[in-house]
């Protein structure tokens, strides 16, 4: 048995049934409830402005992180005015002219300030950067201890406040341990500096050493005067993906120290690393008052005799948010990380 189908004549010689769905609009039932799609209480308490507002408050990357609550915050969370606050207090230092950022926004940027958050490079102030370095030590051996290798590692910890200035140490400890003494502010920044450093001068209070006898005294409170004393700071500038980072070591009025750095991202946004290009130490001459103010020129008098330029420790820095000090793979011990993150 054969089935023939015969062709229908129609509008082009074939009859296409389908055609009579045009201009007919069809109703979609709803699988999802009345009750499923009911606003929750804090989107029928707050109106849309005022929810702004609110949001004005986050970090950046806290309000990205808050974008993906609900579709109502995400619409909220790209609100112009957010991003522009955040694209002047990431920015002020590298495009410290107002009218000179909106120009950039408009041209480069297509009219969005998120968009230039995003992919102009600039420091991440939510956290810090720590870069670890190991090197090999031959050690000594001596009659039944055979020790002759020894495996050292150690921290640099950068933090970047708005204000043009950064705290800085060098430590054995891991993350989650020098996380503390870097997150609050020594007396000499917050009471000099300007901006939100000097409006923390009142809140930032320095243990001072108690007696035995008194509460919470002791040796808990030297050993966090100690800890905190390890932190340097200084001032840095940026330009570009440049920054530039001097310091003068404390108790000494003529030995500086000079890093030169330069920022990127392993993804768009992220600004998480570091590459430290070199560390300079240079001693002025002896009488002299140096001045903590990044040089116009940094590479100026790097021939010089009092400069010395360090080859070690000048291994990539990598950011760690203040939520993550305590479950960065930074803190493992060196024989667990068998790898360097970069």
């Amino acid at each position: 048995m054969t089935l023939h189908i015969s062709p229908v004549e129609g509008l082009f010689g074939l009859h296409r049934p389908w055609l009579s769905l045009y201009g007919n609009r069809l109703q979609v039932p709803s699988i999802v409830s009345e009750k499923e799609t009911e606003l929750a209480l804090i989107q029928r308490s707050i109106p849309n402005e005022l929810m702004v507002i609110i949001l004005g408050f986050l970090e950046p990357y806290t309000l990205g992180k808050a974008a993906m609550v609900c579709r109502q915050w995400r619409i909220l969370a790209e609100h112009p005015r957010l991003w522009e606050h955040a694209c002047n207090e990431a920015l002020s230092l590298s495009i410290p002219g107002r009218a000179e950022r909106q120009k950039l926004m408009a041209t480069i940027y297509r009219f969005s300030w998120k968009r230039m958050f995003i992919h102009h490079p600039h420091l991440r102030f939510d956290g810090l950067y720590a870069a670890r370095n190991t090197y090999v030590r031959t050690g000594v051996v001596e009659f039944t201890n055979h020790e002759p290798v020894h495996l050292v590692s150690y921290f640099r910890y950068y933090r970047f406040l708005p204000d043009g200035t950064f705290l800085y140490r060098t430590s054995p400890h891991v993350v989650s341990k020098v996380s503390k003494s870097m997150a609050q502010l020594p007396f000499s920044v917050a009471c000099s500096g300007s901006g939100s450093a000097a409006g923390q001068c009142a809140a930032v209070k320095l243990p001072r050493n108690r007696g035995p006898g008194c509460p919470g005294g002791g040796k808990e409170w030297q050993a966090a005067d100690k800890d905190r004393a390890a932190v340097l700071w200084g001032h840095y500038a940026v330009k570009g993906n440049k920054v530039h980072c001097t310091l003068v070591y404390p108790n000494s009025t003529s030995t500086e120290l000079h890093c030169h750095l330069a920022m990127w991202s392993t993804h768009p946004g992220a600004n998480n690393r570091l590459t430290i290009e070199s560390i300079i130490t240079r001693d002025r001459e002896q009488g002299s008052t140096a001045e903590v103010v990044p040089q116009q020129d940094p590479n100026a008098d790097e021939d010089a005799p009092s400069v010395k330029s360090h080859s070690r420790g000048l291994a990539p820095c990598v950011f760690v948010p203040w939520e993550q000090v305590h479950t960065s793979p930074l803190n493992k011990p060196s024989h667990e990380m068998d790898f360097m993150i970069i």
